[in-house]
């Protein structure tokens, strides 16, 4: 081997160590925990809501596929909410919390709103938006679709089959 081809290898092992990104969580497995704060102050983690599914939405105010979404998600939590089943939109925005509180009262955002971040995001494999994802009543990985936008009728085929 040639010193630069040798030089080339080493800098590229070097490059891809330092980009490794741990996989996310795969159906069956544990989701990921968090402890976030919600848009109204208080706290939530994912032990906080055992004993329920959860629709998780990553998404963010810049994307208008999860603009688009706010009334299906809002119909699906009108929906699902007194059978033991919490929506959870985890925002990835950047912005300021009176920002984000003004923003979800304009658009009329009914289910509860956490503060994340990409490495929450990237977490449950998230890196395009909005992305789904729903969590068991025991916090493992139940079901994802893909990243886009999903209708209220995509949402309950994702939740049904796991109501009891």
């Amino acid at each position: 081997m040639k010193p630069t081809t040798a030089i080339a290898a080493a800098l590229l092992t070097i490059v891809t160590l330092g980009c490794r990104v741990d996989a996310p969580a795969v159906k069956g497995e544990p989701a990921p925990r968090f402890e976030l704060s919600r848009l109204d102050g208080s706290r939530v983690s994912l032990d906080m809501l055992a004993g329920k599914l959860v629709l998780v939405d990553f998404w963010a105010t810049w994307c208008p596929p999860c603009v688009l979404e706010i009334p299906e998600l809002n119909a699906v939590y009108d929906r699902y909410r007194d059978s033991g089943v919490e929506i959870l939109a985890i925002s990835v925005d950047d912005e300021e919390l009176e920002f984000l509180q003004n923003w979800a009262q304009e658009n009329r955002v009914a289910y509860p709103i956490a503060l994340g971040d990409m490495d929450v995001a990237r977490a449950y494999g998230a890196d395009q938006f909005p992305y789904h994802l729903l969590i068991g009543r025991e916090g493992e990985i139940l079901a994802r679709l893909t990243a886009g936008f999903h209708d209220r009728e995509e949402l309950a085929e994702l939740i049904t089959p796991h109501l009891n």
